[in-house]
């Protein structure tokens, strides 16, 4: 091959290269683009707005029981309440509408604690040392619960929005539910009427 020849062939495959690579980037970019689009619907369709009941228990029918591990191992069952009024909610630490309002869920259980209401948070979504760990961190002082794979709770809690309150009287009765945050007085509004 003349030199001529070499330099030809050396200058089409630089040619060609850099080519290559902007057709690898861009093809990584459209996969990262697309990965993005994907986890953003996920996202929004875990933290739809409030609104949202469909395969929760119905209002005025008792509230399924189920148990969920503390941070203890222990079960804890919904039922070993009975007879008290329990504020059930469901959340993670993932959720960013959920640890917006654990301040006022700290508040108002400080509040009510010695009316004999039972609040009961119960972490899904999340590996249980997570849950555990953020709930310490935040201080919340009431029954934590970890039920990452939603096994307790398959067909008994459809819980499509996060956060999820359902406010059960010591009858064992849903009398509401609430699929969005809720401020110390909300909270304390729904509470009023449970005993």
């Amino acid at each position: 091959m003349k030199p001529n020849q070499t330099q030809q062939a050396d200058t089409q495959g630089q040619r060609q290269t850099p080519a290559s690579v902007v057709s690898w980037v861009a093809l990584a970019i459209a996969i990262l683009v697309a990965g993005y689009v994907v986890r953003d619907q996920f996202e929004l369709s875990m933290l739809r707005p409030g609104g949202d009941t469909a395969g929760l228990p119905e209002i005025g029918q008792p509230a399924p029981d189920f148990a969920a591990m503390n941070v203890d191992g222990d079960a804890i069952a919904l039922s070993d309440f009975a007879g008290q009024p329990v504020w059930l909610n469901f959340w993670g630490a993932w959720c960013p509408p959920c640890r917006a309002e654990i301040p006022d869920m700290i508040q108002t259980y400080a509040q009510v604690r010695d009316d004999d209401v039972i609040l009961m948070a119960v972490s899904l979504e999340e590996p249980s040392h997570e849950a555990f760990d953020y709930a310490e961190k935040a201080g919340m002082d009431f029954t934590v619960l970890s039920d990452p794979n939603r096994e307790a709770i398959r067909g008994k809690y459809r819980v499509r929005s996060f956060p999820t309150h359902v406010f059960i009287d010591s009858d064992g009765i849903v009398r509401e539910i609430v699929t969005t945050t809720m401020s110390t007085q909300t909270a304390l509004n729904h509470l009023k009427d449970l005993n």
